[in-house]
């Protein structure tokens, strides 16, 4: 699974392949199009991932919600069963 270091990491390495094969056009005219190319669809996959982890972080507080009001334990919050889980979903978002 990525994480979000992952895909800097990614973009980054997307921006410096694009900026070693600029100067390549004399010689191999499609390399920095395709370069380009590729950098465009990476970007668009990681924002995608990013949508989707967002759904499935949702996805997965609702059923923590869900979990935690019918364990009719007053200790054991939507965090609680996250955390019971292994589940991240409330990382980051203040709630």
């Amino acid at each position: 699974m990525f994480s979000n270091t992952c895909a800097m990491t990614l973009a980054q390495k997307s921006d410096r392949i694009l900026a070693q094969t600029r100067g390549l056009s004399g010689t191999t005219p499609n390399a920095t199009q395709l370069i380009e190319e590729l950098r465009s669809a990476l970007e668009e996959n990681m924002k995608e991932l990013e949508r989707l982890r967002a759904e499935r972080d949702e996805a997965r507080r609702e059923l923590c919600r869900i979990e935690s009001s019918a364990s009719g334990d007053p200790n054991m919050t939507s965090r609680a069963v996250a955390a019971d889980l292994g589940w991240d979903c409330y990382k980051g978002d203040g709630k």
